[in-house]
């Protein structure tokens, strides 16, 4: 209270005195902006408009490579895709033979051959993907940001942001693009590096630097053996027992094939095996969750590498990038009821949404339980299989064939749009009380559940 009056009579003192009130001016943070990075396909008008309404601020296009390690610098530059709507375009060069004593004659000697090659297009920004680094990269970033008028920022591994070289090419940027999460090895390269450390960790060697980070997302799938294409959707590796899923993998699942199914492409005998790394709305926002959380360095915004392919495809597509930055999910909006007839009940599970679950041999179920008496299953319907177990106090356990009050209907992967109706259960009696409980687990780790009675 004292301190408010001091504060007020000074502004009086300064009023009676012929002076202005003190001004008090808190610096508004700047934006931050979503960059959504585009494949060869290019980007039509349509979706060009539904990611502006996304709040999607530009795109990127790789547009090929510059190799600085001789006098003159050779470009390898490929054609440009078709970009169609008023979104504006930067391109992205990956620059090879990077080495001491850059400078504007060099800077200038780029300029002049990017643009050549542009057509007297004027890109939004000029990303360099930076692999090596050497004493004065800062001077060759001015020096071409000043030639061409573009902004230049470099994208830098957390590894590079270590390095002395690394740090003053983002400071005379002023922002850099970091390869952060998703998928690594997939359309960016470090994501990895000094993992299992949290995001602020990893950029703490920007802490102190006048320096905005943009935080880059790969949501391109990884597989070993590698696809020729982005991939089919998962459901087709997870239904009706075509493969054996594990956790026991070089990337984040493993599908042991115990069935001949054509997936991908090609066709797929049993005993072969998959590993498979992907990234869906939830990881998504689990990313987007993290890097929020940053206080320094300061968040300049997300590149998201690369736009998904239409239609249903392996981790995340485009619909459901599209839905999620327009506000939905990311987890499966399920709607769910029973159908009774006197003893016998059946539970149909429906996901509408273009979300899915985790894959998951034991987080994805739906339980039908009885307060008094026992009950009867033998079938799993058209979920993946059916464990009869015993509920004491809201606790699971796998129980005998015949003495069972409780049974649990699992699916490795609920699917966007997927419908699964479970096997008939018995109950005691017509008059008896079930309760349907179901559980989801997203890929994030988050679990989502909710029950009815009947």
């Amino acid at each position: 209270m004292t301190q408010r009056w001091i504060i007020g009579s000074l502004v009086v003192v300064a009023l009676g005195c012929g002076g202005a009130p003190p001004a008090y001016h808190e610096p508004a943070p700047a934006p931050r902006r979503m960059t959504v990075w585009l494949d060869r396909t290019g980007l039509d008008a349509s979706t060009a408009e539904r990611l502006r309404l996304a709040g999607v601020d530009g795109v990127v296009v790789r547009r090929g490579t510059v190799d600085l390690h001789g006098e003159a610098p050779v470009l390898r530059i490929e054609p440009a895709p078709a970009v169609e709507g008023p979104i504006p375009m930067g391109i992205a060069i990956e620059v090879s033979g990077v080495r001491p004593g850059l400078d504007a004659v060099a800077a200038e000697a780029v300029w002049r051959a990017l643009a050549a090659e542009l057509g007297g297009t004027t890109p939004a920004e000029l990303i360099l993907d930076l692999p090596q680094l050497a004493d004065g990269i800062e001077a060759f970033i001015v020096a071409l940001r000043e030639v061409s008028g573009v902004a230049v920022v470099p994208l830098l591994s957390f590894e590079q942001l270590k390095d002395a070289r690394g740090r003053a090419a983002a400071l005379a940027a002023g922002s850099c693009v970091v390869p952060s999460f998703g998928t690594d090895g997939a359309g960016l390269r470090g994501i990895g590096e000094r993992d299992p450390l949290p995001l602020a960790a990893k950029l703490e060697p920007l802490a102190g630097a006048a320096i905005r980070v943009r935080v880059a997302v790969s949501l391109n799938p990884r597989t070993e053996p590698p696809l020729a294409g982005p991939g089919d959707s998962l459901d087709v590796l997870t239904e009706r027992a075509t493969a054996t899923v594990s956790t026991s993998s070089t990337l984040d699942r493993s599908f042991r094939v115990e069935r001949g199914v054509t997936w991908s492409g090609r066709q797929w005998s049993a005993g072969e095996n998959l590993a498979v790394r992907w990234i869906d709305a939830s990881r998504l926002r689990s990313a987007i969750d993290e890097s929020h959380r940053l206080l320094l360095p300061e968040l300049a915004g997300w590149d998201l590498v690369t736009l998904p392919v239409p239609g249903e495809a392996l981790g995340l597509n485009r619909e459901e990038l599209l839905r999620f930055l327009g506000g939905e999910g990311p987890q499966p909006e399920v709607e769910v009821r029973v159908e009774r007839d006197g003893r016998t009940l059946q539970v149909v599970l429906e996901n509408p949404t273009v979300f899915s679950s985790a894959v998951s041999n034991h987080g994805n179920w739906v339980q039908v339980a009885v307060g008094e008496g026992w009950l009867k299953a033998d079938d799993a319907g058209t979920f993946e299989r059916l464990e009869r177990g015993t509920l004491s106090a809201g606790a699971w356990e796998q129980g005998s064939y015949e003495r069972v009050n409780a049974v649990r209907f699992f699916e490795v992967y609920l699917a966007p749009g997927e419908r699964l109706v479970s096997g008939r259960v018995q109950v005691p009696s017509a008059s008896s009380r079930a309760s349907v409980q179901w559980h989801l687990s997203l890929a994030d780790g988050e679990e989502i559940s909710g029950g009815l009675e009947r």
